[in-house]
C-alpha cells in the first residue's frame, strides 16, 4: 500500500472513530441536558458534553471533506461501517450497555463488509 493511500485510510479510520466518540459524547450530553433543562435552556445548551460533541463533529466534518478530496465517495463512505461498529462497543464500555454475542457477530460482519469494499 502506498504511503499516501495508507495515510488516507488512517484518516478514514480517524473519521470513523471521531463519529463513534461523538455519539458517545451526545449520549452523555443527553443526560446532562435533561438535568440542566430544569434550570434553563441556556444552561442546557452550554452542557460541556454537548459542546464537546459539537466541536468533535465539526472537526470530523472538516476531516471528511479533506478525505473526499482524496478518495471517491464509494471508497470513503464504507468507513461509516467502522464507526457504526465502534458505537456499540463504546456504549458497552462507557455505559455498561449489554452487548450480546449476536451483536458482536453482526459487528464482525460489518467489518468484513468494510474490508471487502476496500479490495481493489
Amino acid at each position: 500500500m502506498a504511503r499516501g493511500s495508507l495515510l488516507t485510510m488512517v484518516g478514514c479510520c480517524a473519521f470513523a472513530a471521531s463519529i463513534a466518540f461523538g455519539q458517545t459524547l451526545f449520549k452523555l450530553a443527553a443526560g446532562d441536558v435533561k438535568e440542566r433543562l430544569h434550570r434553563s435552556w441556556l444552561e442546557a445548551a452550554l452542557s460541556p458534553w454537548l459542546v464537546a460533541a459539537i466541536i468533535l463533529y465539526i472537526a470530523a466534518t472538516v476531516l471528511w471533506v479533506a478525505i473526499l478530496t482524496l478518495l471517491p465517495l464509494t471508497r470513503a463512505y464504507p468507513f461509516a461501517l467502522l464507526g457504526a461498529a465502534m458505537v456499540p462497543l463504546l456504549a458497552h464500555m462507557v455505559f455498561g450497555e449489554t452487548l450480546a454475542i449476536a451483536h458482536l457477530a453482526r459487528i464482525s460482519l460489518m467489518l468484513v463488509g468494510l474490508f471487502l469494499t476496500q479490495l481493489e
